[in-house]
């Protein structure tokens, strides 16, 4: 517990600083907290660029093993019938091609598991942003701290459906960017990865995940909610340029 609230304090430390330096600025200095928030998500996608690189090469180099893992898919072949009629085949099936495509990534050096490494990283900046824009006792400004048509970056935009159409105006374009944003971005990173749209739960998620995130966003703070669309935006620009710098990956031989 003590060092998430070391933690904390360093989140609000930096915000604090963004908002110390935007304060005096002409055009930045009317939303000072907003664009904290905003910096804040640039400079943690920032630290966390060299993990999108591995993200991209791991991708890649998913794509590139398809043609293996196929085979030994095909070869150890498992499924439900099997499980009902022979468990024990079944498992020393499953095993023996758990095994067979850890080798091949080691031998491949592929993480299957690399490209979620950028989102995991970014979980504990979120729920420490959630924490901090609830606790009213760490930074009191962040109640009335507006941006465009927002009264109050700590309300959410369930709570201001009653203040008005110049207090909820932009809360609740926050919330339907958050929702399209997301599913763009993720839309951008499967169709420059075969391998993962062609399987059936990543298409489940290209839809199910941004409405979830929308309907959970009614009831985030507008903080959160902005600091989300902020590494959409990102995440879409980022994952332009990178496949533009790079070829499409050619098969891997058997």
């Amino acid at each position: 517990m003590t060092l998430w609230n070391a933690f904390l304090d360093l989140l609000e430390q930096l915000l604090t600083f963004f908002h110390d330096t935007y304060a005096g600025l002409p055009l930045l200095g009317a939303w000072p907290w907003a664009w904290a928030i905003v910096t804040l998500t640039v400079v943690v996608r920032v630290v966390l660029l060299p993990l999108a690189i591995k993200q991209i090469n791991s991708m890649r180099g998913m794509q590139q093993l398809q043609p293996e893992i196929k085979r030994i898919q095909k070869k150890y072949k498992t499924d439900r019938d099997l499980m009902r009629k022979n468990p024990e085949k079944f498992r020393a099936q499953r095993q023996k091609q758990q095994e067979e495509m850890m080798k091949l990534y080691k031998e491949h050096n592929v993480n299957p598991v690399g490209g979620c490494l950028p989102l995991l990283l970014q979980l504990p900046i979120f729920f420490a942003l959630f924490r901090l824009l609830f606790d009213e006792a760490r930074v009191t400004e962040l109640e009335t701290a507006r941006f465009f048509f927002v009264d109050g970056l700590t309300q959410t935009p369930w709570t201001l459906l009653g203040a008005g159409f110049t207090g909820y105006a932009g809360a609740w374009v926050l919330v339907v960017l958050m929702g399209a944003t997301t599913y763009f971005s993720q839309r951008q990173m499967m169709a420059n990865n075969p391998a993962a749209a062609d399987q059936p739960h990543m298409k489940i998620m290209l839809y199910v995940m941004p409405v979830m995130l929308t309907v959970f966003a009614v009831n985030f703070p507008i903080g959160v909610v902005l600091y989300w669309v902020t590494t959409n935006f990102w995440t879409m620009g980022q994952q332009w340029i990178m496949f533009r710098k790079v070829e499409p990956a050619a098969p891997a031989k058997a």
